[in-house]
């Protein structure tokens, strides 16, 4: 297996360089923590003031974005739900102070009763180094994809 996921990464042109394994362990780990404890307010530490969301269907102000995921947080935990979150990427392109990265997250909920439902989303992510911190400017997602698209991309 380790040996298909070293051809893929060869294939797709990129390996993990020292700023990506710092964007891993700023960014991505964090994120995916915040989802884990409902925390949005560290959440929106990892976004610029004035980040854009772009979806399918439109734009909007990850204040509002943020403001929506909250809340849908808050409902969730009301509910008895957790939610996880994991990343694998198609490309990722950095340096010393900017990044763009591609790739599919899963973000799966698990009501109370342990029933899991993932959702698969591809996504671009742009971000730059400020002040010594990563923060997210620009994050798209497109429509969701299959598990078997999110079973191609290595782990």
């Amino acid at each position: 297996m380790a040996a298909h996921i070293a051809m893929l990464v060869a294939l797709l042109g990129w390996v993990a360089s020292p700023t990506s394994r710092e964007i891993d362990e700023t960014v991505w780990n964090v994120l995916i923590e915040t989802v884990a404890t409902s925390d949005i307010a560290r959440m929106g530490t990892m976004y610029f003031p004035n980040a854009v969301l772009v979806h399918p269907k439109g734009t909007a102000p990850i204040d509002k974005t943020l403001e929506r995921w909250g809340q849908q947080m808050a409902e969730a935990k009301a509910k008895g739900s957790k939610a996880a979150l994991a990343f694998r990427f198609t490309m990722r392109q950095d340096d010393a102070t900017t990044a763009f990265e591609t790739g599919i997250f899963r973000y799966t909920v698990t009501d109370k009763s342990g029933v899991s439902t993932p959702i698969f989303i591809p996504f671009e992510i742009l971000m730059a180094k400020q002040d010594g911190k990563w923060r997210i400017l620009m994050e798209r997602q497109f429509e969701g994809v299959t598990e078997a698209d999110w079973n191609k991309l290595p782990e």
